[in-house]
């Protein structure tokens, strides 16, 4: 057997030198918030970075974060050691504001090293940013127009991507999300039901007071305890004695919890206006008629959850048609509403 001559062999040796070896590329640099997702308390101030990782010769950096206004204040940004590692440079901030527009703040940021040299290669944190938590709720920072520049002569842009970064805002936040009854119409001296639902929005267990007004007088107050992201349903039960006869608006009010600061759901008013008539009138006629007795004798042994059941001709509030309800009616029958 013949062996492979000198040149087949170099022939062989520079195929084998040109086959890739993979698919292997340079890591792009990224310029991102970090960390990119922190939890604070609602009130409290706390930073974040904007980082740079995988970069080589970094001479130059620029970079717009957009953030909103309702949850979060920006009150300081500050140079990071990044740039720093590579010579003396020069920081400029050239916006920070609160109100860039009516749901947006931003802050708008450039840094460059002084005099000719290699810039900075590696990881590091380019700018630390203080914010103060407003609001209980989820705000994105997001960076845009962002710029880096190596070192060369003319500078040439370095290629990166970015990470944009979330903030949870965490606190104490109550909310009233329901207020119902089955009743629209209760007679004078009597009582009726009302359902409120309240929910804990927030992060921590609380106990706080719940209001219930008709018009703007007190029925009831109950103390609560929720933990986070519980929900309850209450029930009141309103006495009209000492109500005069007519319409009421019925108000649920939960009581801020200390460090609330989102109390607009904190009362709400039920959809539909409570009547407080004479006891028997059900079609609010003002006089105790034949039409009164048929509402309530028609359905008589109804209880709550029958289809016939009518809550408003359920006059002493007890879920059912009775012989006292139709006496109720009976007993006035031809009174006239003073």
């Amino acid at each position: 057997m013949k062996k492979p001559s000198l040149l087949i062999l170099m022939i062989i040796l520079t195929l084998i030198a040109l086959i890739p070896l993979g698919n292997v590329e340079a890591s792009t640099p990224i310029m991102y918030v970090n960390p990119q997702i922190s939890t604070v308390e609602i009130l409290t101030a706390f930073q974040i970075n904007i980082s740079v990782s995988q970069v080589v010769d970094l001479a130059a950096w620029e970079f717009k974060l957009y953030y909103p206004n309702k949850y979060l204040n920006a009150t300081q940004i500050q140079e990071g050691s990044f740039l720093k590692t590579a010579g003396q440079t020069s920081f400029f901030v050239k916006e920070l504001t609160d109100n860039y527009n009516e749901t947006h703040g931003v802050i708008w940021a450039f840094c460059t090293l002084i005099g000719q040299g290699p810039g900075a290669t590696g990881n590091g944190t380019l700018a630390t940013i203080t914010f103060k938590a407003k609001f209980v709720g989820v705000a994105t920072l997001k960076l845009a127009e962002t710029d880096m520049l190596d070192s060369q002569m003319p500078p040439n842009h370095i290629s990166h991507i970015t990470e944009d970064g979330t903030v949870n805002i965490i606190g104490h936040d109550i909310a009233v999300i329901n207020v119902s009854s089955l009743k629209t119409i209760v007679g004078q001296g009597c009582t009726m039901n009302i359902n409120v639902t309240v929910i804990n929005q927030g992060a921590f267990a609380e106990t706080f007071n719940l209001t219930l007004y008709a018009n703007t007088t007190s029925i009831e107050t109950k103390e609560i305890t929720l933990n986070n992201n519980a929900s309850t349903t209450v029930t009141f039960t309103w006495n009209t004695t000492g109500f005069v006869k007519g319409n009421y608006t019925i108000r649920a009010y939960a009581h801020p919890v200390l460090g609330e600061t989102d109390t607009a759901d904190n009362s709400l008013v039920m959809s539909s206006v409570i009547s407080v008539v004479m006891p028997g009138d059900a079609n609010l006629d003002g006089v105790i008629t034949i039409l009164d007795v048929c509402k309530v004798t028609g359905i008589y042994g109804a209880k709550k959850g029958d289809q016939n059941y009518n809550p408003n001709v359920d006059w002493d509030n007890d879920q059912r048609i009775t012989i006292l309800d139709v006496t109720i009616v009976t007993g006035r029958y031809g009174q006239r509403d003073p």
